[in-house]
């Protein structure tokens, strides 16, 4: 009896060896990997599931961060921002975040006038040829700075689709007329002017350019890419841009004649 009491004892000693040694090198397997988190969870079905979360010492450089899509965004380089240091330097960055047409990626630009010039004249009415483009599956459209007479082409865009065009537009600080740009865009975003003298603006704008307007233009494709329809033009439209640009201060446009509210043309503050 004595025997097999110490047989005993000697069988639950090595059983708990192992398990000590296989949860010694499970933790090693599990916590050994330098700069890195994990996630233990388990699952419904009592499967373990290890997930890894890198740190922030990890390098993403050379990392693809978009995918390969048939989809595509136009961005119209109007006034302030068809200089080629401007447009090269937000090109980059719409590359990098959306991808590039010529890399498979979801952004296709044009810059105005370079774009629009035919046997020496310019012709902003070209956009509408533009997005109506057969071989490109529009989900948005940008423009930038809308020169004159833009909104005569997104008007004529309008009747070619029965006034359903099925992508939503939209004006980031435009200098076309304003009640045209209302009529034919989605929504419309300015910003508010500050500074009296000449040189001053000049300052203020150009630092608008170069360093706010890239986060509000990100901020803004982003809402559409996750929409994917055209926004609707009614008074929720508000809601949408509030959700757009979170953090920022926007006041409905103001009609300095009538001192009526645009439903969908917004200031930035």
């Amino acid at each position: 009896m004595k025997n097999r009491s110490n047989l005993r004892r000697n069988t639950f000693r090595n059983i708990k060896s192992k398990i000590l040694f296989a949860a010694i090198a499970i933790s090693s397997l599990i916590f050994g990997s330098c700069k890195e988190e994990e996630k233990v969870e388990l699952s419904d079905d009592n499967t373990l599931t290890l997930e890894v979360y890198p740190s922030e010492e990890t390098d993403f450089s050379g990392i693809q961060n978009w995918h390969i899509t048939n989809k595509r965004i136009a961005i119209l380089f109007g006034y302030d921002f068809n200089t080629p240091e401007i447009v090269e330097s937000y090109k980059e960055i719409l590359g990098e975040r959306y991808g590039l047409e010529e890399d498979g990626g979801i952004i296709v630009t044009i810059t105005y006038p370079d774009d629009f010039r035919h046997n020496g004249k310019m012709y902003p009415t070209d956009l509408k040829n533009f997005l109506s483009d057969s071989n490109r599956d529009y989900c948005a459209a940008v423009i930038l700075g809308a020169p004159e007479n833009t909104h005569i082409s997104l008007a004529r865009l309008q009747d070619e689709w029965n006034m359903s065009i099925p992508f939503p537009i939209a004006a980031l600080f435009p200098q076309d007329d304003v009640l045209g740009l209302e009529a034919t865009c989605d929504i419309v975003i300015d910003r508010m002017q500050t500074g009296d003298i000449a040189e001053e603006s000049f300052s203020n704008d150009e630092l608008f350019i170069t360093q706010k307007a890239p986060q509000i233009l990100c901020q803004l494709l982003d809402y559409l890419i996750e929409l994917g329809a055209p926004l609707p033009k009614n008074s929720s439209v508000q809601a949408n841009a509030m959700q757009m640009f979170r953090g920022e201060k926007l006041a409905h446009y103001l009609d300095p004649e009538t001192g009526l509210q645009s439903v969908n043309h917004f200031i930035l503050y």
